[in-house]
C-alpha cells in the first residue's frame, strides 16, 4: 500500500473520552491481571514468561546492514508473514517476540527462525516524479506461520547476526478478525510510515524534496533519530499503551490503520474503538468506516 501527502492531518476525532473514562467504561477489566484468565486471552498471556529487553529490543533503527519488512503490516492468526531481509552477513537468525506487560518484561518470545540465508538485495525501486520507495523488489528470505492459537497483537521479529551482533525489528500486527473483545486498538502506523525515511524519502524528508508518496514495502527507519525521533513510531505512545491495557487485564484486540479502511465492517464487533499513537494520517474509507462503527453507538477515543 501507498500513503500519500495530502492524507495529512488528523482527520477524525473521538467523542472526548479519556482514558480515564475507559477505566470506568470498562471497569471490569481492571486489577493487575486479576480478571478470570479463561474468557479473557489477554489475561491468559500475560501469565506466561516473559523475556526481557535486553534479549529483544535493539537501539534506534537497528542495524544497517541487516535490515528487512513483512509484506503486509498485518496478518491474521494462521495466516502466513512473509519476509523480506538485505543483509551482509551470510545468515541470520529470526526470533519473533510479541509486546505485552509480562510481569514488566514488555514481550515474550513465541517463535524462531534460525540460519536463514543472507541477501544483498538490490536496490529498491524509487518513483522519480513522486520520489516513492519501494523494496517489493527484494526477494523473500523467510516465512512464518501465524499459529491458530497465538494471541492478538503488535509483534516484533528480531533479525540478529552472529558474526557481529547486529539486529534489528520487522514490526507487524497479529489479528483475531474473530474476536469480539471489548476493545479494539489501531496503531498508527501510517504515521510511522509517513515519517520513516529508508530509502533517503519520507513524506517530510528528503533531497532535493520530500516524498508525495511512501510505500509499506520498506524497513522501518523511523525509529532513527534523523527522522523525528520515537514520537513517530510505536515506542513512543503505543508501546507503553499496550504494557498499560495488558497489565490492567483489558480484553483487547490489535489491528492497523490499514486494517480499520480494508476491513472496516470487523470494527463493530468491538464496543471501543482505540486509536493509540501519534496518528494523523487516514484514508476516506478508514473514515468513514470508523464513523459508521460511532453511529451505531460504539465509542471512539
Amino acid at each position: 500500500m501507498t500513503l500519500n501527502r495530502q492524507n495529512a492531518g488528523t482527520v477524525f476525532t473521538g467523542v472526548g473520552l479519556t482514558a480515564a473514562s475507559l477505566v470506568l467504561l470498562l471497569h471490569t477489566g481492571g486489577g493487575r491481571l486479576a480478571a478470570q484468565c479463561g474468557p479473557n486471552p489477554i489475561v491468559c498471556e500475560n501469565t506466561q514468561t516473559g523475556s526481557p529487553s535486553s534479549e529483544w529490543d535493539v537501539s534506534g533503527a537497528g542495524d544497517s546492514t541487516l535490515q528487512g519488512f513483512a509484506t503486509d503490516i498485518s496478518a491474521n492468526k494462521g495466516d502466513t508473514v512473509h519476509f523480506k531481509v538485505s543483509t551482509t552477513a551470510s545468515r541470520f537468525n529470526i526470533d519473533v517476540y510479541r509486546l505485552g506487560y509480562y510481569n514488566g518484561m514488555g514481550a515474550r518470545k513465541v517463535a524462531s527462525i534460525t540460519n536463514v540465508t543472507g541477501k544483498s538485495q538490490a536496490a529498491c525501486l524509487i518513483d522519480n516524479t513522486t520520489r516513492l520507495v519501494d523494496c517489493g523488489n527484494w526477494t523473500e528470505s523467510a516465512t512464518w506461520v501465524v499459529p491458530t492459537t497465538v494471541v492478538s497483537g503488535i509483534y516484533l521479529a528480531k533479525l540478529s547476526r552472529s558474526d557481529t551482533g547486529g539486529a534489528s525489528h520487522i514490526v507487524f500486527i497479529v489479528r483475531d478478525d474473530a474476536s469480539t473483545s471489548d476493545l479494539l486498538f489501531q496503531t498508527s502506523d501510517t504515521t510511522w510510515q509517513a515519517y520513516n525515511q529508508y530509502g533517503g524519502y519520507s513524506l517530510y524528508q528528503g533531497s532535493p524534496q520530500a516524498a508525495y508518496k511512501v510505500s509499506y514495502n520498506r524497513p522501518f527507519s523511523t525509529r532513527g533519530p534523523s527522522t523525528g525521533g520515537a514520537s513517530n513510531f510505536l515506542f513512543y505512545a503505543e508501546y507503553p499503551m499496550v504494557r498499560w491495557l495488558e497489565a490492567n487485564g483489558y480484553n483487547v484486540s490489535y489491528s492497523s490503520g490499514i486494517d480499520a479502511d480494508r476491513q472496516g465492517a470487523l470494527i463493530r464487533n468491538h464496543k471501543v474503538f482505540l486509536s493509540v499513537g501519534h496518528d494523523e494520517y487516514w484514508s476516506g474509507q478508514q473514515r468513514a468506516n470508523v464513523e459508521a462503527a460511532r453511529a451505531l453507538s460504539m465509542f471512539c477515543l
